[in-house]
């Protein structure tokens, strides 16, 4: 009778006890488990930038500053420079065993591993106009070829449909193919137009800005003004192709490059009336908004995607904002709130609480100014 006793005794422990293991490692739908949830100190984050000398980087940084100083959490920034200092960045902040990771646009492939090393920690990982990768559980961007469209069609009309086209783009970035695809499908069924030249910026051998002045140097120098317009995937690229084209001796009403991006370097161009004609500005800001309203969501209030205040409605998921077309007649003023461009989103630009007025951290990010 002793032994049946104990051995129902050890049934039931067993029992609790896996139990017990089960809800320690309760996983999410995407079968890591569920990112932890912070609620006795400031929960940290860690940031990772690739080139902090990019104005979309910039951006993205002083809007982190913003949201960590608002919130009073504890934010880590740090610029990889290159695949293998992003890699070393990110195992520092698994050691580090940091709450939270936010990747703002880079190449993720290089980060794959790491990302499922992080989530199997508990750490969430979120993306901010980049690549979705297992791991991942939210991007905030545009739709990039949507995007990329708007603009080509504002070229497209103003060449009437004929002339001739060449494409720089970043093939290790996804966001970056996602645009310049979908414009030479475009330029595909135009009769008029036609595709002369892609080049691929590589992420490892210096200046991207320098690798794109050479492709357009040599398309120059091949074409001509019969060359029409130099597309880059991003703002860049336009900038070093514009330069080209300045040292050529052509001017933007022969020869034009466009972009996809936004900052105070790239409306300067379009305001003096340079090659770079135009852009595609993105409100990143408010994907960083979106980001870290999405941490406060999940891994403070313990929400989960599908429940009513997420975000989100599954893991995986992306949260897409709208951006817009930017010509010498709508480039935004020196001195104006970013947030000004993008028409403060719908809302009342005079409300002193609403996000795009916080003031901490040197408050938002101002056309013609540089952000540290």
């Amino acid at each position: 009778m002793k032994n049946k006793i104990y051995i129902i005794l050890v049934i039931i422990l067993l029992t609790i006890g896996c139990t017990s293991i089960v809800i320690a490692q309760e996983l999410a739908p995407d079968g890591f488990p569920i990112p932890r949830v912070v609620k006795d100190r400031p929960i940290k984050i860690g940031e990772i930038y690739f080139d902090l000398s990019v104005e979309s980087a910039i951006r993205n940084y002083q809007q982190g500053k913003i949201e960590g100083a608002h919130r009073g959490w504890e934010l880590f920034q740090q610029e990889g420079k290159n695949e293998t200092g992003c890699r070393d960045i990110m195992q520092a902040f698994i050691t580090k065993d940091v709450d939270a990771i936010i990747i703002p646009n880079m190449s993720m492939l290089p980060v794959a591993d790491l990302i499922i090393k992080a989530r199997e920690k508990g750490i969430g990982v979120y993306n901010v106009d980049t690549q979705l990768m297992p791991g991942v559980i939210a991007n905030c961007t545009q739709p990039n070829g949507v995007a990329a469209l708007k603009l080509f069609y504002k070229v497209g009309e103003d060449l009437l449909w004929q002339g001739k086209i060449a494409i720089i783009t970043v093939p290790a970035i996804q966001v970056n193919v996602e645009r310049t695809e979908p414009i030479k499908a475009l330029v595909g069924v135009y009769p008029g137009l036609e595709v002369v030249g892609e080049e691929f910026i590589d992420l490892n051998i210096g200046s991207f800005r320098e690798q794109a002045f050479n492709f357009a140097k040599r398309w120059i120098t091949k074409y001509g003004d019969d060359l029409d317009v130099i597309v880059s995937s991003w703002d860049g690229g336009a900038v070093g192709a514009a330069n080209a084209i300045k040292a050529s001796g052509f001017d933007q009403t022969q020869i034009f490059s466009t972009g996809i991006d936004g900052g105070s370097e790239t409306w300067s161009y379009i305001r003096e009336n340079s090659p770079f004609k135009y852009n595609f500005s993105q409100p990143f800001e408010l994907y960083r908004h979106n980001i870290w309203e999405l941490i406060e969501q999940m891994q403070i209030k313990g929400l989960q995607p599908g429940d009513k205040g997420c975000l989100i409605t599954r893991y995986g998921e992306t949260i897409y904002a709208e951006g817009r077309v930017v010509v010498a007649n709508t480039v935004p003023a020196l001195g104006e709130s970013v947030h000004g461009l993008f028409n403060f989103y719908g809302r009342d630009p005079d409300d002193a609480d609403a996000w795009y007025n916080w003031q901490e951290a040197g408050g938002p990010y101002k056309v013609g100014t540089e952000v540290k």
